[in-house]
C-alpha cells in the first residue's frame, strides 16, 4: 500500500515537473529560417558609413561577427520592455554573436548580417500575445555600444509550446502571429544632449581661463 502511495506521489511530482517545464514559452533566437527563408529573412546592415571602434562600416552592407544580438520582451502590450538576460535564457549562446563573412563584413554568402542563436526561454510567459524588440550592438552592452540599432517592435500571437502529450515542445520562430521580425540598421549613436552640454561647458571654462 505504501509503495502504491509513494508511486502515486512520485507520478504526480513528475507530472508537475513536466507541466512546469512546458508552462513557459520559447523562441528560436535567429533572424533567418533555413527551412523557409521566405518566412524569416531579416539581415541587419550598417545604416551609415564610418570607422568607429575598429569597425569599418559601409552603409547598406551587412554587419559581421563583431556584433551581438539580444532581446527585449513585453507581456503588457508593449507598455514596458524587459531585457532577457543570459541567466534567464536557458541558452549558452545568448546573447548571440552574428555570423561573419570571410575577411570582411557584408559577405552575404557566408551569412554576414545574421545571428543563429539557440532556443531561448521567456521567463514568466504562460499564454497570449507577446511583443519583442531585437537589439544589435558592438561592445560590452547595448547601452555602452559605439555601433547599435533596434528592430521595430513586433508581436507574436503566442509562443506557447506546440508539442502534444508525449511529444517534444516546438519553439516558435520570430514569424508567427500578426507581426514578424523585420530588417533594421545599426548606426553610431549621436552624442547625448548632456554630453554636448558638458563639452560646451568645458570649452567655455577654457575660454574664460585664456581670457583671464
Amino acid at each position: 500500500m505504501k509503495r502504491k502511495v509513494l508511486a502515486s506521489v512520485l507520478g504526480l511530482a513528475a507530472l508537475g515537473m513536466v507541466s512546469s517545464s512546458y508552462g513557459q514559452g520559447q523562441i528560436n533566437f535567429q533572424n533567418y529560417n533555413f527551412q523557409n527563408s521566405a518566412s524569416l529573412n531579416a539581415p541587419i546592415t550598417f545604416g551609415m558609413t564610418a570607422n568607429v571602434g575598429g569597425v569599418n562600416g559601409v552603409s547598406g552592407t551587412r554587419i559581421g561577427s563583431e556584433f551581438t544580438a539580444d532581446l527585449l520582451y513585453s507581456m503588457d502590450g508593449g507598455a514596458t520592455y524587459n531585457t532577457l538576460t543570459a541567466g534567464q535564457s536557458g541558452s549558452g549562446t545568448y546573447p548571440t554573436a552574428f555570423a561573419f563573412g570571410i575577411g570582411a563584413d557584408g559577405d552575404s554568402a557566408n551569412f554576414a548580417g545574421y545571428f543563429f542563436g539557440n532556443t531561448v526561454t521567456i521567463p514568466g510567459y504562460t499564454s497570449g500575445p507577446i511583443s519583442f524588440i531585437i537589439e544589435a550592438y558592438h561592445g560590452a552592452s547595448y547601452a555602452a555600444a559605439d555601433w547599435k540599432g533596434q528592430s521595430p517592435a513586433f508581436t507574436l500571437s503566442s509562443i506557447a509550446f506546440t508539442g502534444g502529450s508525449g511529444n517534444p515542445p516546438s519553439p516558435t520562430d520570430l514569424t508567427s502571429g500578426p507581426g514578424a521580425l523585420q530588417s533594421f540598421v545599426v548606426t553610431v549613436p549621436e552624442p547625448s544632449v548632456f554630453a554636448l552640454a558638458g563639452i560646451g561647458a568645458a570649452g567655455l571654462m577654457a575660454f574664460r581661463r585664456k581670457k583671464a
